[in-house]
């Protein structure tokens, strides 16, 4: 919630809230959309891969775990969801004071001690730096009130706990997942779709849907036919070339949804050519971002011109100048750096067919101002890996927050010690997309800042120097597709998929 974290965060309103959002429900659905079955099919599997401690069922797009905030549909705030208010006892002490009468799938009631004893496990098993908490974070002043310790002063803890990641499961058993979300599961079967069922004791809005099933399709096409043959009932990532072709099927509904999350070109600080600061403006000139989002993205999403988009509260977005497209200034500029014909290596993921084209698209523009440039592609599983990145000159990666603070953004990509640079830069003194000294302190500064208003300048002063500094080609501000068949109804879209209210989802009774 972005009111002063110094006093209490009281929201009386939230239980009518809840109940108004139940009415609203109700007479939208009506009576006849009651019970039913459904199948979302998400991009990646649901269930295996390493989820033991949410009992085998990932929490991201999870409705079975819950978190103690959650951000707001249109992520302009933090939302209370298990903890109903929370305030700063000092620098590095807070308390959240948890939800009366919200219960696990076990019967249990949710309290300050099962609580702390979740993320004191989850921790432990799954240590999570950028959020500035640890296993012994965690402790019960008495059953409604959980206190946590930070490492150091860090005002976005609200927001950090939104995660997935923070995700309550019950302690006492981990065969199967047990939250306190809208849905519960008897298992979750790597081998299999997950099969949930109505929560008959959730606490809050009762779900649409008697039951709910998630099947993981990586593959976007087949997610498209999919939806289109009425296999599944809803699909996420819906390719955006099938935009058009989706929107003419009377059987299918088509909506997209502004992310925070943006689509960039990051430039190695150290690698040469592109050690140079004017070469690496030229770039920025050289590329026409409406062109690649009317053409490449069908128009689905937004032309960037910073890291991060206008809906991320500390964005510099409308601070920053455009560079351009203006290849005449991109030709100047080439000409007074110490270009001398080096190859510029762009690398890509093979995973993300759209990076390849716009990577493509912009070794034409390079060529155009006299740049010779190299597109590689990498699997999923190398393309990140710290040699490979080292070796490049721009890297093409879309990035962006899951979670309501999304501060871990800025340390991770633009710190010395984040993680896109902490490897090169403890080995070799360098990095990759890290400014120096400067930099660091300013994001230092907004991570222990405990008012917004600090916090927020230090971050976009951090935005302003990297793009003065063109340390990166902004390219676009994401939208995501979500398609669905025209005999469902809800749910209201969420800037982060994620965190998709289920509850809301339902069908027409047809």
């Amino acid at each position: 919630m972005q009111q002063p974290l110094s006093r209490r965060q009281l929201l009386a309103g939230v239980a009518g809230g809840t109940t108004a959002l139940a009415a609203g429900c109700q007479s939208v659905f009506g009576d006849e959309s009651a019970g039913g079955s459904k199948t979302v099919a998400l991009s990646n599997p649901p269930t295996g891969g390493d989820w033991s401690m949410y009992g085998g069922a990932a929490p991201y797009y999870s409705p079975m775990h819950e978190t103690l905030t959650a951000s707001s549909h249109d992520f302009s705030t933090i939302e209370p969801w298990l903890a109903t208010e929370w305030e700063t006892i000092d620098d590095t002490t807070w308390e959240f004071t948890l939800r009366d009468g919200a219960t696990f799938h076990n019967g249990e009631a949710l309290t300050a001690d099962v609580v702390a004893e979740s993320l004191s496990a989850l921790l432990a098993d799954r240590p999570l730096s950028w959020a500035k908490v640890t296993d012994e974070s965690f402790s019960a002043v008495d059953d409604r009130t959980l206190q946590v310790e930070t490492v150091e002063r860090f005002g976005a803890l609200a927001g950090t706990l939104s995660h997935p990641l923070f995700g309550v499961q019950h302690p006492d058993s981990y065969d199967r997942p047990i939250g306190t979300g809208p849905f519960e599961a008897e298992s979750a079967d790597p081998d299999s779709p997950l099969q949930t069922t109505r929560f008959e004791d959730y606490w809050g809005a009762e779900p649409q849907l008697e039951e709910l099933t998630f099947e993981g399709i990586t593959d976007p096409t087949t997610r498209s036919t999919s939806l289109q043959a009425g296999e599944i009932d809803a699909s996420f990532e819906i390719p955006r070339q099938d935009y058009e072709l989706l929107s003419a099927n009377d059987a299918v509904t088509v909506r997209t949804q502004r992310e925070p999350r943006a689509g960039s070109a990051m430039i190695n600080l150290y690698n040469s050519p592109t050690d140079d600061a004017d070469l690496r403006r030229a770039l920025n000139y050289a590329v026409d971002q409406q062109s690649i989002v009317d053409s490449i993205l069908s128009g689905i999403g937004a032309p960037a011109k910073g890291p991060y988009p206008p809906m991320i509260p500390f964005s510099a977005h409308d601070e920053l100048p455009e560079y351009g497209p203006d290849l005449q200034r991109a030709r100047e500029l080439v000409d007074q750096s110490g270009y001398a014909g080096e190859d510029v290596e762009l690398h890509v993921s093979s995973n993300t067919p759209h990076m390849q084209l716009i990577a493509t698209r912009m070794q034409d523009r390079f060529a155009e101002i006299g740049v010779s440039s190299t597109v590689r592609q990498f699997d999923r599983g190398s393309f990140f890996e710290t040699e490979q990145m080292a070796e490049s000159n721009l890297t093409l990666i879309e990035l962006g927050s899951i979670n309501g603070a999304a501060d871990y953004l800025v340390h991770l990509q633009f710190h010395s010690e984040g993680g896109d640079n902490r490897a090169l830069y403890e080995s070799e003194g360098t990095g990759l997309y890290n400014l120096g000294s400067e930099v660091d302190s300013l994001i230092e500064e907004g991570d222990r800042a405990l008012d917004k208003e600090t916090k927020h300048e230090a971050y976009r002063e951090v935005q302003r120097r990297v793009m003065d500094q063109a340390v990166l080609v902004p390219i676009y501000y994401k939208e995501y597709v979500l398609g669905q068949r025209v005999n469902t109804t809800g749910p209201e879209t969420h800037a982060v998929p994620h965190m998709t209210r289920w509850t809301e989802f339902g069908h027409d009774g047809e």
